[in-house]
């Protein structure tokens, strides 16, 4: 999973324990009661392992990652949906909070009130706590635990496995499609810069880290043809690679990515592009020098569903403006 992403997630979920915006829900949907659907029953294996099976077509889902409700909000009627992340209603961290603002209920890992909403399909990431997904498969529910692509070529297998899930594998392909073709255009376009005339970037966290390679930002950077400055050096479990002033001066990359968004702190991304900026020694940096430091959307820089598409545009454009004029 992107490492930016994933601790951010933990963070809030583990800071928002068993809170949600949730209330009761009524009776679902049975089985004998539902249009027999094409590809139902259907019996899976999970991201965790576990076989999962769905006796028909699901008609109240449940989201509880960035991703699957990204990817939901493209191939379900919204009406489908009883529940996505407490993350899809903050513009600052999603990038479907206008298709999310409809959804009844914004969640976060809350065993009681999944139960009392009754999903027929339930997706939560493969890192959840596995007493809380026993509880949840106790009660009845089918859970899929996802985990999230850092390829686009994993990010596109797991579009295709949403769309199967719900039965909606045509519109799981299309989505596929338009972002292979978002994709082919912009590379199309920076074919035009030579490989040793790409830039460097580096994004830095506020917590003095940046995301190295194997991360969905390597891949986004990758895709937006650049290099990443962080790219040769180890990282941490996380997949972080901790840079103190010293290390970011001797990378001195050409561009500075620095966060969109913090957690639980509206003004926290506007005060570190200041003080980073600002800082007497990080003002020898070329980026920072060139004034090529930028804060990137956090939904995009963290992007592991097919809006890395956007966030690979985004960055590109920023890079290489000249080539999209």
């Amino acid at each position: 999973m992107h490492a930016n992403r994933l601790l951010l997630a933990a963070a809030a979920f583990f800071a928002l324990g068993i809170s949600s915006w949730a209330s009761g829900a009524g009776e679902p949907s049975t089985a004998a009661t539902r249009v027999p659907a094409a590809g139902f029953p259907l019996t899976v294996t999970d991201d965790g392992g576990s076989s999962v099976t769905l006796a028909a077509k699901p008609v109240r889902i449940a989201s509880l990652t960035m991703f699957t409700d990204e990817v939901l909000l493209e191939l379900v009627e919204p009406a489908l949906l009883v529940a996505v992340t407490t993350f899809a209603a903050d513009p600052g961290i999603s990038n479907v909070t206008a298709k999310a603002e409809g959804i009844p209920h914004k969640l976060a890992m809350n065993v009681e009130v999944l139960v009392s909403l009754k999903p027929d399909l339930l997706f939560v990431a493969n890192w959840t706590e596995a007493d809380k997904v026993k509880q949840l498969r106790d009660a009845g529910i089918p859970v899929y635990l996802t985990s999230t692509g850092v390829t686009v070529a994993d990010i596109k297998t797991k579009i295709a496995r949403v769309g199967q899930l719900v039965g909606e594998p045509a519109k799981a392909a299309k989505l596929i499609d338009a972002m292979d073709a978002r994709l082919a255009a912009v590379e199309k376009r920076l074919a035009k810069v030579p490989a040793d005339k790409r830039l460097s970037v580096v994004d830095y966290t506020v917590w003095g880290a940046a995301q190295g390679k194997g991360s969905s930002w390597d891949e986004i950077v990758r895709r937006a043809g650049l290099v990443n400055g962080a790219g040769n050096i180890p990282a941490d479990g996380w997949g972080q690679v901790p840079l103190s002033k010293e290390k970011l001066l001797e990378i001195d990359p050409d561009i500075l990515i620095l966060p969109g968004w913090t957690y639980d702190d509206p003004k926290g991304a506007e005060a570190f592009f200041a003080k980073t900026t600002g800082d007497p020694v990080l003002k020898a940096l070329k980026a920072v020098r060139d004034g090529r430091a930028y804060r990137m959307p956090e939904s995009l820089k963290t992007a592991t569903s097919q809006y890395l598409a956007d966030a690979v545009e985004w960055l590109a454009r920023t890079a290489y403006p000249e080539l999209f004029r």
